[in-house]
């Protein structure tokens, strides 16, 4: 492959994926805003009207995580239009940047700067990505910080000291105010220390400190917000009841009936609680069996809900469409990332690709235990594709080899 020259590369691939998002606004019409959607733009015009972070520009709101409607808010205020089409410009931009971010991130997994850059080009016109940027939702936002604090702490790895440290911590805290689940990477990152022999990144106390302390640093300015609102301790959002009602609700027609049942009386509070989690306990096998499983496949599976919203698809259907996406943009990934955790098990790869890997199953089995939605995969989805590159073995514990350098083409 024929890179552009060293200082070309990153505007390139930024124009390029860009470009693609762009192309694609204007091709299609937009979808309609519906769901969490309504919401997540809801809270981020009352934050550019200076309403704050509310959805009716009166009640301080707790239920979403913060970072990606003040982004979007900061983007209408900027620009001086709140329209879908404006969110889906911004969605744009934050794909690009996102590409961006893991394009630096396969520099410091792979010794080649072409293999790094046909990654990103891949991440850049990927249709499942591409596709979100028309949707007033998290994932591209998500894509992007996820993918800086993987980076970042790829870095610590490799070179551990206070700096990179605090740099990852924060990286992190940002990445968990746009979603609460990267919230235990930093903790994945230290455990990684408790590791034995040639699996191990030896902590000292001062990179471990700063790693956290940044890490809440972050995030502790949200909690005293949200505390200082409503009274409660919520670290970042208070999504949690939400999510376990729902979970309920679906689980079988005994669980629609009990909440149904929950509604009717205008049970709230603790005793709401207490009643959910009385049938989580008394239904133990599909809360803990089948459950977890239909969610690790879903959560696997490509996002199609673009092509649902237009029509081409309904929910669950599996056609050739399906099996396509699945063939080109995730199976073979899937079977990389067993191979490379096998690899790292053997201690064939570095300890900083061995993070890469426990952090994707970490957050695998999170969702699995959560909620297995296609599009909730799409944060990592830059984790799936380091699986392919090609990696060496570095020269000592925490190091990668270096870099190969193609020569720059000559000037014309």
């Amino acid at each position: 492959m024929r890179l552009p020259a060293r200082s070309w590369t990153p505007l390139t691939l930024f124009l390029l994926a860009l470009g693609a998002c762009l192309v694609f606004i204007v091709s299609f019409p937009l979808p309609e805003v519906k769901n969490d959607a309504v919401e997540y733009l809801a809270l981020a015009r009352n934050v550019a009207a200076g309403a704050g972070f509310s959805y009716d520009g009166a009640t301080p709101a707790v239920y979403r995580p913060p970072l990606f409607s003040l982004l979007l808010g900061g983007w209408f205020a900027a620009t001086g239009t709140s329209s879908v089409l404006s969110a889906a410009v911004f969605q744009s931009l934050v794909h690009a940047l996102g590409v961006l971010a893991a394009f630096l991130l396969f520099l410091e997994v792979t010794r080649s700067r072409g293999w790094a850059f046909g990654g990103a080009i891949f991440l850049a016109v990927n249709p499942l990505l591409v596709t979100r940027v028309v949707f007033v939702l998290q994932e591209p936002t998500l894509l992007l910080f996820t993918t800086l604090a993987a980076w970042l702490s790829i870095r610590l790895v490799k070179a551990l000291s206070p700096g990179r440290a605090a740099l990852a911590g924060a990286a992190w805290g940002l990445a968990t105010l746009a979603k609460t689940v990267t919230g235990f990477a930093p903790f994945l990152l230290l455990g990684m220390g408790l590791l034995p022999g040639r699996w191990r990144v030896s902590w000292r106390g001062w990179e471990a400190a700063a790693l956290l302390v940044c890490f809440a640093a972050v995030i502790a300015p949200w909690t005293v917000r949200n505390y200082l609102h409503v009274q409660r301790f919520i670290v970042v959002n208070d999504q949690g009841e939400g999510l376990l009602e729902w979970n309920v609700e679906h689980a079988d027609p005994s669980g629609e009936r009990l909440v149904a049942e929950l509604r009717e009386k205008g049970v709230h509070g603790a005793e709401r609680r207490a009643a959910l989690w009385r049938y989580v306990r008394e239904n133990p096998w599909h809360f803990l069996g089948e459950r977890v499983v239909k969610n690790a496949v879903r959560f696997a599976a490509p996002p199609r809900d673009w092509w649902i919203a237009q029509g081409l698809v309904r929910p669950g259907e599996h056609r050739t469409s399906f099996w396509i996406l699945s063939g080109l943009f995730h199976m073979p990934l899937y079977l990389f990332l067993l191979f490379r955790t096998w690899q790292w098990a053997r201690g064939s790869v570095d300890p900083v690709f061995g993070f890469l890997a426990l952090l994707y199953w970490s957050y695998w089995i999170e969702h699995a235990i959560l909620w297995g939605d296609p599009r909730f995969g799409l944060a990592v989805y830059p984790l799936l594709v380091c699986m392919v590159l090609p990696v060496g073995r570095g020269e000592g514990k925490g190091r990668i080899a270096p870099l190969i350098e193609e020569p720059e083409p000559a000037a014309v």
